[in-house]
């Protein structure tokens, strides 16, 4: 039996060293100045957990700019957002978090599927995870180009994930790994699994009390991570 692992990247893989303000947020506020003229245009949004498409749509309609035509204004927004994105990554540091590396290596060894259930769109989960050699190491997955239920992205994910490992698309072995409630959220409902990792807002109690069967600190103690994974 091949297990099927979905990794989140924001705050489980990498962050901004900013928490605040990563490369991922000063681009959409890039984004909305260009096209709009609104600055710091995501000032008061949540990002934890969300999808970007759920994002810019919330944006869009706080901020008033659709004029009649919603998706154009989504197509706007995100091409100039992908445009922003490949600055700010150049141009703001992000770093892997703790252990992440490791484990991937390790995970190539295994029989283990590894793919992402990322609210990022494709192309900016490209530009976040090719500088820290990372984007090269995920088969495929689950994105934020065209839904805002992240339930959705892990059903993509795993779905994308199976077909290129030739294997069914079972959720029963599938793990979710991620940093937040939405991600706990999403894999349960789609009846997969949820391993927690506390390298975001939320710390160990909060993810196993929103429901995650597993909980870590971080990715650093491989041995034992491997070791949930592979249940």
């Amino acid at each position: 039996m091949a297990r099927l692992l979905l990794f989140d990247i924001d705050m489980t893989l990498i962050r901004g060293v900013d928490p605040g303000r990563g490369p991922g947020r000063a681009a959409i506020d890039l984004a909305f100045e260009r096209v709009h003229g609104i600055q710091l245009a995501s000032h008061g949004v949540s990002f934890d957990g969300r999808t970007d498409c759920g994002i810019f749509t919330e944006m869009i309609a706080l901020h008033g700019v659709a004029n009649g035509d919603a998706a154009a204004a989504f197509h706007a927004v995100t091409a100039a957002y992908l445009e922003a994105l490949a600055e700010t990554t150049a141009n703001i540091p992000s770093v892997v978090l703790p252990g992440v590396p490791v484990l991937l290596d390790a995970l190539c060894s295994t029989h283990a599927g590894v793919g992402l259930a990322t609210g990022n769109l494709r192309r900016g989960a490209e530009l976040k995870l090719t500088p820290h050699g990372l984007w090269e190491t995920f088969a495929t997955g689950g994105f934020g180009d065209t839904s805002d239920d992240r339930a959705q992205l892990v059903l993509d994910g795993l779905s994308n994930l199976a077909a290129h490992l030739g294997l069914a698309p079972n959720p029963v072995d599938c793990i979710v790994i991620g940093d937040t409630p939405l991600d706990i959220a999403a894999a349960h409902a789609v009846g997969a699994r949820a391993l927690g990792v506390a390298t975001g807002r939320y710390g160990i109690e909060q993810l196993l009390a929103q429901g995650a069967d597993w909980a870590v600190e971080d990715l650093s103690a491989t041995h034992d991570v491997l070791e949930l994974l592979g249940r």
